[in-house]
């Protein structure tokens, strides 16, 4: 079930987002130190800030064998404050025993439709670049590929794609 997330429910999605980003710090050797902005290391402030600013935050949430809800998967999407049909989408994440199931793609559909219901029409987002395999992910799944861009302080360029809703 796919649901809308809860204020103080935030505190659990950052540990969510610690959780799933991890495994992407690790593969390209993120740390505290060289890569603070990543994901695998976002403050709750960072959280609830964009909480504050409007983000619309949804869960993917499956029942375990106690009846409780789990959460799985994650994303959130937000308004471009530059253009009114834009929206951008946001830490789309599933957690890593679970992935390559489906979960990831359940997810994007629903953030697509979201953003199209919303009257936007592109939704927009970006990606380290040298994660192939999540950039192919997004381009089988209907997004355009529109360049990339290499920032000082990060230690990756920054991929950016499209999908017309």
């Amino acid at each position: 079930m796919i649901r809308l997330i809860k204020k103080e429910e935030l505190p659990m999605c950052v540990d969510f987002i610690h959780l799933c980003f991890f495994t992407v710090a690790q593969k390209f050797g993120f740390t505290k130190e060289n890569c603070p902005g990543h994901n695998a290391f976002m403050p709750m402030e960072k959280l609830e800030n964009f909480w504050n600013w409007g983000f619309i935050m949804y869960g993917l949430f499956e029942e375990n064998q106690n009846g409780e809800n789990k959460l799985v998967g994650y994303f959130s999407i937000s308004k471009d404050p530059e253009k009114k049909d834009v929206w951008m989408l946001h830490n789309l994440c599933v957690i890593p025993e679970m992935q390559k199931q489906g979960f990831g793609k359940m997810l994007l559909d629903f953030a697509k439709e979201k953003a199209r219901k919303l009257g936007g029409k592109n939704l927009f987002l970006d990606f380290i670049d040298e994660h192939t395999e999540l950039k192919e992910w997004y381009l089988k799944n209907g997004f355009k590929f529109m360049g990339t861009v290499k920032y000082e302080h990060l230690p990756f360029t920054v991929g950016y794609a499209e999908y017309k809703l």
